[in-house]
């Protein structure tokens, strides 16, 4: 869904949601950003509001927040959330003075459906209730990351290198390690790293990073 979208049709989009739970539509927010773009994506989608609007943003948001607690209400049609919101939009609206449009109540809609993938995000319970498995510790990652730190280690150990060298050579193994796991899986959570192009550029970084230190100086 795009915040940005100009003159747009609201009983067009109650159609496009119609037969769809609510869930699947904050879910796929949840899975199309990162937290950090989904912070970004909330306060840039506020300042699209007039001035009078963006100061009431937060209460609209925690209004509505009341709602994810309620698991029924996240099997409920998506058309059905899409109206109550946008009614409820212009109620508070119209209630302050502030006139709306099209594009104004669907922004505040964007708002309350992004703010529910925020909250998702490191909420268990809300996860649940969207049906979305919660992750436990990333275990695998965590092993593989072993491989350059016990290169490291060894190192330290069995030889009379220089700190800047071993930890360019540490850096140089996570970064083949990071590599092979954005080719192959586009993930390392235990880095933190959830999109196949985090954990190339990761890659990269650590690489170019353990190349310098390696042999800067020899």
């Amino acid at each position: 869904m795009d915040s940005r979208m100009e003159k747009s049709n609201l009983e067009v989009l109650r159609v496009s949601f119609k037969g769809k739970p609510f869930c699947k539509i904050v879910e796929h927010h949840l899975k199309k950003q990162s937290q950090s773009e989904r912070i970004q994506g909330i306060q840039g989608t506020i300042t699209l509001l007039p001035q009078q609007a963006q100061g009431i943003a937060e209460d609209f948001v925690d209004r509505w927040n009341l709602s994810a607690y309620d698991q029924a209400f996240w099997q409920k049609d998506a058309a059905s959330v899409f109206e109550e919101i946008v009614d409820d939009a212009r109620t508070v609206l119209s209630a302050r003075s502030i006139p709306s449009d099209d594009e104004i109540l669907f922004n505040m809609f964007n708002i309350v459906v992004a703010s529910y993938a925020y909250s998702a995000y490191d909420q268990p319970k809300i996860r649940e209730f969207l049906g979305i498995k919660t992750f436990g510790f990333p275990w695998l990652s965590m092993i593989f990351l072993l491989y350059p730190l016990g290169a490291a280690i060894y190192m330290v150990t069995q030889t009379p290198l220089e700190p800047r060298i071993i930890v360019g050579y540490g850096l140089v193994n996570l970064g083949f390690l990071l590599f092979g796991a954005g080719i192959l899986t586009g993930t390392f959570r235990v880095l933190g790293l959830t999109k196949r192009w985090h954990v190339l550029a990761g890659g990269a970084i650590a690489l170019l990073i353990g190349t310098f230190l390696s042999k800067v100086g020899t």
